[in-house]
């Protein structure tokens, strides 16, 4: 066989196979593309949304509220157990007076 029909053959079958990213790597692309190109959407965004789009005049506002969700809903330890020994307190507390209702 010709080396040269070989190289050729060899070609159309590297040509063949797609190369799959992963989803890091489909991440990390999807991140360095929108960085790079992110002036120019936006630009587009606004464009549209004065013409009087209102999905894209509603999104507009939308992204830009605040993202306020609160405080953390974690609490530490120390907190933890200061709510724990304050329960103890109550607890204690409401002990003493059944009994002193009781006796």
């Amino acid at each position: 066989m010709d080396d040269g029909k070989l190289d050729e053959v060899r070609e159309t079958a590297r040509e063949e196979k797609p190369k799959y990213l992963r989803p890091s790597e489909c991440r990390t692309l999807m991140r360095r593309t929108l960085s790079k190109e992110f002036k120019g959407i936006l630009d587009g965004f606004v464009a549209v949304a004065k013409e009087g789009s209102c999905p894209h005049l509603k999104l507009a506002v939308e992204l830009l509220k605040p993202d306020r969700k609160g405080p953390s809903r974690k609490k530490g330890t120390a907190t933890k157990y200061l709510e724990m020994l304050e329960r103890e307190e109550r607890e204690r507390e409401q002990l003493k007076k059944e009994q002193l209702a009781a006796g």
